[in-house]
């Protein structure tokens, strides 16, 4: 069975992602920044009948979240065939660029962009394969 995980998976567009690989056969781990969140998630999916899924805390602005979910993810898989690195947030809203915080833009780089390259730090001893 090929294994994902998905960072940000507790709703919107991860969790979408996660019910198609799970309708294609996958083992998905439900990447959340909080895990109650993930946790919720899974047992939605539960519910309408998928099994073949996880919660795993996965906060990638936080390296000990980041190396945590690495080894949890390593004590149960030696492969992931797919990473979807799909944590992001948007910063609040209602906001115009020049009146957002210097705080509010590194915390959304923190997480959009820096967020991605620490995520890929979850597979670096791993191995992964196919797309991320």
């Amino acid at each position: 069975m090929k294994k994902a995980l998905i960072a940000g998976a507790n709703k919107g567009i991860g969790y979408e992602t996660a019910k198609q690989l799970l309708e294609n056969g996958y083992y998905v781990f439900i990447g959340s920044r909080k895990l109650e969140n993930g946790i919720l998630a899974v047992q939605q999916l539960n519910k309408v009948g998928f099994e073949n899924v996880e919660a795993i805390r996965l906060d990638v602005t936080d390296m000990a979240s980041v190396e945590s979910a690495r080894k949890e993810i390593g004590n149960k898989t030696e492969v992931l065939d797919v990473l979807i690195n799909n944590a992001g947030i948007n910063g609040g809203f209602p906001q115009a660029a020049l009146e957002a915080s210097v705080e509010a833009f590194h915390k959304v780089m923190d997480t959009n962009l820096y967020g991605v390259q620490n995520g890929e730090c979850v597979v670096k001893e791993l191995g992964c394969i196919g797309m991320h």
